[in-house]
């Protein structure tokens, strides 16, 4: 619509002003969508204790070389701690079942949690729902959680982080290849963990938050 009124009449005008007359006059096809969440979110996604609920997402950091590389990732919803990560070219059910398993030698050691105590919340991308991944929770006493299907909101402390850690650590950086971004990531979780405050931990770092849970 744009090009054809300043081709035609010599007019320019930005989107936004085109987008409101047109709603203005009814101009505007009516979007009818047929998918939508088979469940809904109501509940929140942080608690309150440590090691009870973990949640994981997939993301991708677009290089300058214009390769991409996919960054899974393991986070706490209590203290918001990095526990664990995985990028590479490409991410299967196998990786995500490594990064759930070094999280849990990060926070337990060689134990497993004991039943009904840990959830994992991911999406229900083909990564998570692998046949083998959800075998390995079920023997690690560990809760399958999947978020409502096109409910991105329902794992929002996710996306949350994809979003503030491409801006405070990713986008600040070289992003020449992908092997010069993964050079870099373990220091970008370590420097989120250790000195990045975070409002809703009352301004604490993860890590501080973290060992406060653990004295407490």
């Amino acid at each position: 619509m744009r090009a054809i009124l300043q081709r035609d009449y010599g007019v320019t005008l930005s989107k936004y002003m085109v987008h409101r007359f047109m709603k203005e006059e009814g101009l505007l096809l009516r979007r009818f969508r047929t998918r939508g969440n088979s469940r809904v979110h109501t509940g929140k996604i942080a608690v309150d204790k440590s090691n009870t609920r973990w949640a994981s997402d997939i993301t991708s950091i677009k290089c300058w070389n214009g390769q991409k590389l996919r960054l899974a990732f393991l986070i706490d919803c209590c203290d918001r701690s990095i526990i664990s990560w995985k990028a590479g070219m490409h991410i299967q059910g196998c990786d995500i079942e490594l990064l759930v398993q070094n999280a849990l030698f990060e926070r337990f050691g060689e134990s497993i949690p004991p039943k009904g105590q840990l959830q994992l919340l991911h999406d229900n991308g083909p990564e998570y729902i692998e046949k083998n991944l959800r075998k390995s929770l079920k023997q690690w006493n560990i809760e399958d959680c999947n978020t409502p299907t096109y409910s991105p909101q329902s794992n929002g402390m996710c996306e949350a982080l994809n979003g503030t850690f491409k801006r405070d650590y990713v986008f600040e950086n070289c992003l020449d290849n992908p092997t010069v971004v993964m050079s870099q990531i373990q220091k970008w979780v370590d420097e989120y963990n250790n000195f990045a405050p975070h409002s809703a931990l009352k301004m604490k770092t993860p890590k501080e938050y973290f060992n406060f849970q653990i004295a407490a």
